[in-house]
């Protein structure tokens, strides 16, 4: 059964690493010899030993409340040129007016109305054929329906070493890993999602367990996995604590060994009272490998598909196709990280691509200021706005492909957007930027202009807002124009 586990924690790095190996001169035999050493430190140092160190000394953690990613709230409405403006409160050079004309908008059309987005419940069914069949956000998924011994009563951390000494032991316990790993691979699931899987086998397989005994399973599994996931207990509940390559933002964390642990809690648990628990969690060697933080940002998602239509136009511009629906009930909740990673992330490549095509179609021969400002306006007047508060009721920042879907977006989403198509149909060089309670965007144009723009790293970036309705590339928000603006992400060549 080791080769099972083995195969499970290096797939998904096998092909960048021969990538790597050829690169260097190497071979795939060193490479994988490498491989098989580190794991096998890593099962010496951790996965072999982690009952001695559930066992051992449990320390109590400060807890921090989760951190916002912009405290000034955003405009209820998207300011419009000719809006008399709220001056900015630190004064600062102004930059000049720009002197391109101002655009007339047009009507905006009606915006698709979103299917609703489920919460994702886990559902038992039968195991057919020698498998058990869960829901994953809707999805069927099947793995083999093996039998796992979860213990009914756990809640002191001897009871959590002795269950982990039976996970090691049974042979099904380790299997499980590598079925769950396999089901994850086959939808290309990142490691955030491999998470929710894991969470939703188990709360479906073992749901008339407590919810301490659920938590020790999906422990073992995602250590099992290659993740550096932490058991905390409070009371005589477990919670997981999970570090992450990003920033995630409202979620409450504690720091462990100098790094952020975010918590994770069981869905009966009124995230409110997160706060107010006292957790500890185990103390772990520093002087071994105990596994991987988990990255957030995607890089596509292989779903069985649903389709859903979307229609957009202004003025002569239309944008028109298909986007699979799956994705969006996954996506819903997603942890809020910062926007330069959703601005990084790819849910669906082969949408993108047909975007793209049908923007470079319509914008051939047009010069570049004309189809920047095209593309702008189309962001401006394709899309009605609202803040994610009044809108979903909570912060939602959207990947790309959720624009497509809901029928409101606010700033954020629209830079993202707009960013990612100044950069792949015209090829501009471009910035995602920030002000105080606004996400907006700047362009690198071939010609100087007369405008508001600003130098970063000795380049000249001419402000282009997607969500000040009816300007122009070179026109800022009079409210930020006294502001330097913060930069999120650049696309640029590297």
């Amino acid at each position: 059964m080791k080769t099972r586990i083995f195969t499970t924690v290096i797939t998904a790095l096998t092909s960048a690493g021969i990538a790597m190996a050829q690169s260097n001169g190497g071979s795939f035999a060193d490479f994988r010899k490498g491989l098989l050493e580190g794991y096998n430190s890593y099962r010496s140092g951790v996965l072999e030993r982690y009952d001695q160190f559930l066992d051992g000394v449990w320390t109590d953690f400060e807890q921090f409340k989760g951190e916002e990613s912009d405290p000034v709230p955003k405009p209820d409405r998207a300011p419009t040129v000719g809006d008399t403006p709220t001056p900015a409160p630190a004064p600062k050079p102004a930059a000049p007016v720009a002197a391109t004309p101002k655009p007339t908008p047009t009507p905006q059309p009606a915006a698709p109305t979103p299917a609703p987005v489920p919460a994702p419940q886990p559902s038992s069914k039968p195991a057919s054929a020698g498998n058990y069949d869960f829901s994953f956000y809707n999805l069927p998924v099947s793995v083999p329906a093996i039998d796992v011994h979860v213990t009914n009563r756990i809640s002191s951390p001897r009871d959590f070493a002795s269950q982990w000494r039976e996970f090691t032991s049974n042979d099904h316990a380790r299997r499980l890993i590598d079925e769950l790993s396999s089901a994850a691979d086959k939808m290309t699931l990142n490691d955030y999602l491999r998470y929710e899987l894991v969470t939703a086998y188990v709360d479906s397989r073992y749901a008339s367990m407590p919810v301490s005994s659920r938590m020790a399973l999906k422990h073992f599994l995602l250590v099992g996995m290659g993740y550096d996931v932490r058991l905390g207990l409070s009371g005589g509940d477990a919670v997981l604590l999970i570090p992450f390559k990003q920033t995630v933002y409202a979620r409450t964390y504690m720091m462990v060994d100098g790094k952020k642990f975010y918590v994770f809690t069981d869905k009966s648990i009124d995230p409110q009272a997160i706060m107010n628990m006292r957790i500890s969690t185990c103390e772990l060697p520093k002087n071994v490998d105990t596994g991987a933080p988990m990255d957030l940002r995607l890089s596509g998602l292989t779903l069985p598909y649903k389709p859903h239509k979307y229609d957009l136009k202004f003025k002569d511009i239309t944008l028109s196709g298909e986007v699979n629906a799956n994705i969006f009930p996954i996506l819903y909740h997603y942890p809020q990280m910062p926007t330069a990673d959703f601005a990084r992330s790819t849910v669906l490549a082969d949408v993108r691509d047909d975007i793209v095509s049908q923007f470079k179609t319509q914008l051939q021969g047009k010069e570049e200021l004309d189809a920047v400002n095209s593309l702008l306006q189309f962001v401006q007047g394709a899309f009605e706005y609202a803040t994610d508060e009044a809108f979903h009721g909570f912060e939602k920042p959207y990947f790309f492909e959720e624009i497509l879907y809901y029928p409101k977006c606010d700033c954020e989403d629209r830079a993202i957007f707009y960013t990612y198509l100044l950069w792949n149909v015209l090829g501009l060089e471009n910035q995602l930027i920030n002000f105080p309670g606004h996400e907006s965007a700047s362009v690198r144009l071939s010609q100087p202009i007369k405008g508001d723009a600003y130098v970063h790293d000795g380049t000249t970036y001419y402000i282009s807002d997607p969500t000040y309705i009816g300007s122009v590339t070179g026109m800022c928000m009079p409210t930020y124009s006294r502001e330097n603006p913060g930069v999120d992400y650049t696309y640029k060549n590297k």
